[in-house]
């Protein structure tokens, strides 16, 4: 064991720590090499995620996409529509169908004929029962056809025609047409005739037409005022109430007995005249008017 057993174990220490000098270089290089994929792909993924998470917080700032009416490519133009179902609209069955017919096969009124005589004609009102086959004219005051015929010559009989503030649809809470009575079965003359409980019964409506519309009129009350009462001959009411009020007096004041109901709602016709006898008393017959159809009905 002398010197040169001293070199030999030298020898191998030197060697030994070369080696594991080595080793733990290798080791290192090693370790780094695996690190860097890993490092690599983990920023890879952060950035994926970072670019995810600015797509969406854009998006969602982004305003939505109005449609454009029309087509902007070729694929719009021939992708396929979606047809989906139409509800087919079955029109309602005139419940006055049969009774319009019969109406219209009462007169045969050519509107447009009478108006180029005179524009003023706005109506017709049919009732066998009194003779009266009229038209309803309609001037700015309620003098005009006192004493004027539809050709606009002087006649003391006048004519028939509305209240000046009414509309000529019917469409008023109550619409007043005027006519005189010289008890010669002109005009008004024969509406006295319903102070009788059994012509009324007989007799219980009668038809008013327009250009537009046919209506039957359901005749609820009959009333003798006095030439100076009023009560009947209002066409505007500020509320329902003031209307209730009205078709209160009307059921208490009437001369006949009717199973007519009058409502708010009710479109009121009001038809009046004189009675000619000495007391200067006034006949009012009032019903409601019913929309029975088109007047140019097929």
């Amino acid at each position: 064991m002398g010197p040169k057993r001293n070199l030999l174990i030298i020898g191998l220490s030197l060697l030994f720590l070369l080696s594991t000098a080595l080793t733990v270089s290798f080791g290192v290089r090693y370790i780094e090499a695996k690190r860097l994929p890993l490092l690599e792909m983990t920023h890879q993924a952060d950035s994926v995620a970072t670019l995810m998470a600015d797509y969406y917080r854009t998006a969602t700032a982004q305003p939505s996409v109005t449609p454009s009416p029309t087509p902007t490519s070729s694929a719009s133009l021939s992708a396929p529509k979606l047809l989906l179902p139409t509800a087919t609209l079955t029109p309602t069955p005139n419940p006055y169908a049969k009774e319009l017919q019969d109406a219209l096969s009462l007169v045969e009124i050519d509107f447009p004929a009478w108006q180029s005589l005179n524009p003023d004609v706005k109506a017709w009102i049919y009732n066998e029962a009194i003779s009266v086959d009229h038209p309803v004219l309609k001037a700015p005051d309620n003098e005009y056809y006192l004493t004027r015929d539809l050709d606009l010559s002087y006649k003391a009989m006048g004519s028939i025609f509305f209240d000046f503030r009414n509309q000529t649809s019917f469409s008023d809470p109550n619409t007043i047409i005027y006519g005189h009575n010289f008890d010669n079965g002109l005009m008004f003359s024969n509406l006295v005739r319903f102070k009788s409980q059994q012509f009324y019964e007989e007799n219980p409506y009668y038809y008013l037409y327009t250009p537009e519309q046919v209506y039957r009129v359901d005749i609820a009350a009959g009333i003798v005022v006095s030439e100076t009462d009023t009560t009947y001959l209002e066409v505007e009411f500020s509320s329902d109430l003031e209307l209730r009020s009205l078709i209160n007096k009307i059921e208490e004041n009437s001369v006949i007995e009717t199973d007519i109901a009058l409502s708010p709602k009710d479109h009121l016709v009001t038809l009046y005249t004189c009675t000619n006898d000495w007391q200067g008393q006034r006949f009012v017959v009032i019903g409601k008017a019913t929309l029975l159809g088109s007047f140019r009905a097929e």
